[in-house]
């Protein structure tokens, strides 16, 4: 079996690259600044309504797919091209979500505040899945689509990132999902979105050091994270997240994830491997 050489110190390739700077979590108070001028201009509940009864000119399942991105299994599972294609994304991701995660939990026991179907008369509004009546502040779904979307876009180089400011359109929408399933207050939601972004650019901060060759398809980082990818395909075909009607997304995201963990393998193990120190680690 031949042997892998290891890059020399000078390789550029195992160099860290420096993606986020303290003045990126000034991101933070943009949710902020939203959720004041809802607070000052429109009174919580009716805004609610307004948001919950709009959002359902959309078909449930465009409403359920967003919020499939809310949970970790789910935009993982979706996340795994990026094992071949830009790993350096997902140890950013993985701890971005293990942060939100644990502030999430924290702040729903401390504060304990109600949602919405325990204020207000659950027949006026629509309701997709369990009715929920407690933890509401912050919501969970929201601050995780924004802690790992978030994740991704901070851990790219910075003149790359103009092409990936979709990222956050695409976790507004997650949070606009909590409200038109009638699981969240938009409070809750933008409470949501300022933790996500804060724990999505300390995760990308926290491994913004990790060098190029720790990320290549030989190491054993990236090894373990496709093992938990593995984890992810059983449970997304298992078991149902949320709502029934996320079943052809779940599909659809496992069947990308099996694709991209069995070319992640075969460039892991496969007989071109003896080239992979040699290679960068995208984006």
């Amino acid at each position: 079996m031949s042997q892998i050489s290891e890059p020399t110190q000078n390789d550029k390739t195992i160099r860290p690259v420096q993606t986020v700077y303290a003045k990126d979590f000034l991101w933070c108070l943009i949710p902020l600044v939203v959720w004041l001028g809802l607070w000052l201009f429109a009174p919580e509940p009716q805004l609610f309504l307004q948001l919950n009864r709009a959002a359902h000119v959309l078909p449930e399942i465009f409403w359920a797919s967003f919020n499939m991105l809310g949970n970790g299994w789910g935009v993982f599972a979706l996340a795994c091209p990026l094992l071949v294609l830009a790993p350096r994304l997902l140890p950013a991701a993985l701890v971005g979500g293990a942060i939100s995660g644990t502030l999430s939990h924290f702040f729903k026991h401390a504060l304990e505040m109600p949602r919405p179907a325990a204020i207000l008369d659950p027949s006026s509004f629509n309701i997709m899945g369990k009715t929920l009546t407690h933890f509401s502040m912050p919501s969970g779904h929201t601050l995780t689509a924004f802690a790992i979307l978030t994740a991704f876009y901070f851990a790219i180089e910075v003149h790359k990132r103009s092409a990936y400011r979709w990222l956050f359109v695409v976790a507004t929408l997650a949070g606009l999902a909590r409200i038109a399933v009638g699981a969240h207050w938009p409070a809750d939601v933008c409470a949501g979105a300022a933790i996500g972004l804060f724990s999505g650019i300390a995760g990308a901060r926290l491994t913004q050091s990790i060098p190029a060759r720790a990320l290549l398809p030989q190491a054993w980082l990236m090894r373990i994270i496709s093992t938990a990818g593995l984890v992810g395909v059983y449970i997304l075909l298992t078991t149902t997240i949320d709502f029934p009607q996320t079943k052809p997304v779940q599909w659809v995201a496992a069947a990308i994830a099996s694709v991209s963990i069995a070319w992640f393998t075969w460039r892991s193990f496969g007989p071109q491997n003896k080239k992979g120190l040699h290679q960068g680690a995208g984006l």
